[in-house]
């Protein structure tokens, strides 16, 4: 059965030629379901990347009490003394704590012709740095602190090539000196700009109030039992998370948004490729009648009839699919795209990541979408009649 299986597909495959339009229909559907398909993928596979690379398992991060971004979030001065004295918490050779009060903003960038866009602005301080294991200057110098300069992250300057070291950029009103671009490992920290904390909060209007605290763990530090006791804390309204963590869940929010959005929308597509695939078999079914019964009379098995038919539908779907994938991965791998973070308000930059491993399940579902198509009209071969065949 192997052997008529296979040149009755390959009969069946050269006869294609004479469908080239509804072939083509079968094709292209198909093609528009794998690269919508591939393309959520890529989305997704690239933003959780970008989310994974953040945050440090040994930092603690803490914002106000049911704040869930540090844009939603408000500290002042004594409230991160009391967080910075705390036993827990790592001391340099000096005895000072190591933390990094920071304060987060979405700043709006105006371009040249006068459209604008929002993006992250992290007012830091000096021990910032020690916070950010992966930062990396690229290019240029740390600003000065108490002047309108800033940091660029490479993503930020990427989607954006006018920011160059050198260069004056407007965030809201102001002008602000382009000092050095820096990287961090791909993490969601080069979608942001950085400045001084005080000329931040100055520019601002924010007085001496901060948004978060990222504080340096001791090894041996209890969690759990520091949690308990800033919030037994009358003073303390906080809320404190791994920093991992925190971004973890940043990271679970988004794709679950496009999950939800992405997905049932390439499965409508996906019903709409598999009726195309539909009326492509039975368009051939129909157009082949005579052939197929002609087929049966000399001895070919209904099965291996069915089976070829199949296997046509399914080569199709390769056809379709590689048409999708292969402009895809060619156009789009490794480009620098950005969305709008619900968490900042702000752009998220990243990379979209066509991975082998999202070719293959493009592939398989594309090639599924085919032998669902395939296997109606096969049935349909399988129970016709010889005789009512020849007679139409």
């Amino acid at each position: 059965m192997i052997k008529q299986t296979l040149s009755l597909a390959i009969i069946g495959l050269k006869s294609n030629v004479r469908r080239v339009a509804m072939s083509l229909i079968c094709i292209i559907s198909i093609a528009i379901v794998s690269t919508v398909f591939l393309g959520l993928l890529a989305l997704s596979d690239g933003m959780q990347k970008t989310m994974m690379q953040s945050g440090t398992d040994n930092t603690l991060l803490v914002m106000r009490q049911g704040a869930s971004t540090e844009l939603q979030s408000v500290l002042f001065p004594a409230e991160v003394n009391l967080l910075a004295n705390n036993a827990a918490i790592i001391r340099d050779k000096d005895n000072r704590p190591q933390i990094s009060a920071e304060l987060f903003v979405s700043a709006e960038y105006k371009f040249e012709d006068g459209a604008a866009k929002s993006l992250s602005l992290r007012g830091i301080g000096a021990h910032t740095y020690s916070f950010r294991p992966n930062f990396a200057l690229l290019t240029g110098e740390h600003f000065t602190p108490g002047l309108r300069q800033v940091l660029v992250g490479q993503a930020i300057a990427q989607k954006y090539p006018e920011i160059q070291v050198g260069k004056k950029i407007m965030l809201g009103n102001s002008e602000w000196l382009v000092t050095g671009i820096f990287a961090d490992n791909n993490s969601v920290f080069e979608s942001e700009i950085w400045a001084d904390l005080n000329v931040v909060q100055s520019e601002y209007q924010r007085g001496s109030s901060i948004q978060s605290v990222r504080l340096a763990l001791k090894p041996e530090a209890n969690l759990l039992q520091l949690i308990e006791t800033w919030q037994a804390d009358p003073r303390l309204s906080v809320r404190a998370i791994l920093e991992k963590d925190f971004f973890d869940a940043q990271r679970q929010g988004l794709t679950r948004l496009i999950r939800w959005i992405g997905y049932p929308v390439t499965f409508i597509m996906a019903i709409g490729a598999v009726v195309s695939a539909l009326n492509t078999m039975f368009s051939i079914i129909t157009s082949r009648q005579r052939e197929i019964a002609t087929q049966k009379a000399i001895g070919f098995t209904p099965a291996a009839i069915s089976i070829a038919l199949i296997i046509e539908a399914t080569i199709l779907a390769l056809l379709g699919a590689l048409s999708g994938i292969v402009p895809m991965y060619l156009l789009l791998d490794g480009f620098t795209a950005a969305t709008k973070n619900a968490a900042s308000l702000s752009q998220l930059v990243f990379n979209f990541s066509i991975t082998p491993q999202l070719m293959l399940k493009t592939l398989g579902v594309s090639m599924l979408i085919g032998v669902v198509g395939g296997m109606l009209p096969a049935f349909k071969v399988m129970r016709s009649s010889v005789v009512s065949a020849l007679c139409k």
